[in-house]
């Protein structure tokens, strides 16, 4: 009667622990509509980074999909720091990023919007979600201030600017 009882207690686990390493926020759908939502990131975005420094992001709509130009301005002198390409995937239901920085890296990121003001974000190493790195959340508190807050993987906050669209 013990190896039974061990048996099914060890075929639970292993099917917990087998379910929830494939369950993760950004592969979720979402009943909100994503490429709407995404409307309000377009525009001239900018944030104090520090004394005579701030980070500019262009958004603008490319076709149905949407790039970031991103820059920063260090005493007066604006110089290129990424792009960002994103795309609604109307398959999964969420949103792909991939940054291409100006030192020849590279970042992709699987975002989804969970209410109507907050997209959450996970940065991934080539857009596999069981590798997360990174979680942001952008908080569109008005249509012209944004709060952009970095976690890390366990949830820990790390930063926090405050964006002021410009434009």
């Amino acid at each position: 009667m013990k190896t039974k009882t061990f048996f099914l207690v060890t075929v639970i686990v292993v099917f917990i622990l087998m379910c929830s390493t494939g369950i993760h926020a950004q592969t979720a759908k979402s009943n909100l509509d994503q490429s709407k939502l995404m409307q309000q990131w377009l525009g001239t975005w900018e944030t104090i980074l520090g004394k005579d420094s701030i980070e500019v992001w262009e958004c603008q709509k490319y076709g149905k999909s949407f790039i970031g130009s991103v820059s920063r301005v260090l005493k007066g002198k604006k110089s290129p720091f990424y792009i960002a390409n994103i795309c609604i995937d109307s398959k999964e239901g969420n949103i792909k990023g991939f940054n291409l920085f100006t030192s020849g890296d590279c970042s992709t990121w699987i975002a989804l919007w969970t209410t109507e003001k907050k997209l959450s974000l996970e940065a991934i190493k080539n857009f596999k979600p069981e590798t997360v790195y990174e979680k942001y959340e952008l908080f569109y508190e008005t249509p012209t201030k944004m709060t952009a807050t970095t976690f890390s993987t366990d949830g820990t906050k790390k930063g926090e600017l405050k964006f002021n669209k410009v434009k």
